[in-house]
């Protein structure tokens, strides 16, 4: 369970999509987090497409 096979995973940016952008402190825009494909956390939902395509 990492966020490799995440359903909230967006791996062309490396991005949780889990919740709607947030600002960083000091920052004027809002931007998904970025994580690693290794990460993980307890929001984990698997990923319908990567379980069809295994």
């Amino acid at each position: 369970m990492s966020c490799q096979s995440c359903a909230y995973f967006n791996d062309k940016g490396s991005e949780c999509r889990r919740y709607a952008p947030q600002p960083a402190d000091n920052e004027k825009k809002a931007s998904w987090p970025t994580v690693a494909a290794s990460d993980w956390c307890g929001e984990y939902k698997e990923d319908d497409k990567a379980k069809k395509s295994a």
